[in-house]
């Protein structure tokens, strides 16, 4: 790939436009404490549009947080009251590796690959099939080892984790995402993408947390 290309790429996989963490949009006024659902949203966009990555971290850490909250929940016959140590470590998940992985991934997907006018062309598929033929795997062996090396297990912990557990959650994973991805890819602008994957993954870390903590409850039988 020639040089200028690369460094192409590289610019706008960090924030296409604007610089990840320099505020170079015009910031509006703070918002009201009684701000509606309308003002909310807008003062949001406002900050994304301002700091893209900063607040795309902070919302990842909130709603992957939540998420974890609510495996809990689920999990109330064995624990009564919330583990306030997994929650934050799950947050911690959100802020410092799901939230900018895709940030720099859906970046880079988008300069090589734009988006077409119509969702139902031949570049979405392709995209759809680099996300999760490639990116979901390759992301997924990355949280079980994040979290083993987290929780103490450590390297070695998380490479085991993968190799009982890797495959079977990679197929639930395309039961789930391959379907919201060419929703994200095809239909939401690229400054939300990361936002949508938030939501869709609010419920498949329910599902993440309960196996990986199973498999933590399992070995201290």
């Amino acid at each position: 790939m020639p040089r200028a290309t690369t460094t192409a790429l590289l610019a706008a996989a960090l924030a296409p436009g604007v610089e990840p963490f320099a505020p170079t949009a015009r910031r509006k006024p703070l918002l009201r404490v009684d701000a509606g659902p309308a003002e909310l949203w807008s003062g949001y966009l406002a900050a994304l549009e301002a700091d893209p990555l900063p607040v795309k971290m902070a919302t990842a850490a909130c709603v992957i947080g939540a998420g974890d909250a609510t495996a809990q929940l689920i999990e109330n016959e064995r624990k009564k009251l919330p583990d306030a140590a997994r929650v934050a470590r799950w947050a911690f998940f959100g802020l410092v590796l799901q939230a900018p992985w895709n940030h720099v991934w859906q970046n880079l997907l988008e300069g090589a690959l734009p988006a077409t006018a119509s969702p139902w062309t031949a570049v979405t598929f392709e995209k759809v099939a680099l996300d999760q033929g490639l990116q979901a795997p390759a992301f997924t062996a990355l949280v079980f080892i994040f979290f083993a090396v987290l929780e103490g297990s450590g390297f070695r912990g998380g490479v085991a984790a993968c190799e009982k557990d890797l495959g079977p959650t990679i197929l639930k994973n395309w039961l789930v995402f391959v379907p919201a991805t060419f929703i994200n890819l095809g239909f939401v602008p690229l400054e939300l993408r990361v936002l949508f994957i938030n939501v869709v993954f609010f419920f498949w870390v329910i599902f993440l947390s309960l196996l990986i903590n199973d498999d933590e409850a399992s070995k201290q039988v």
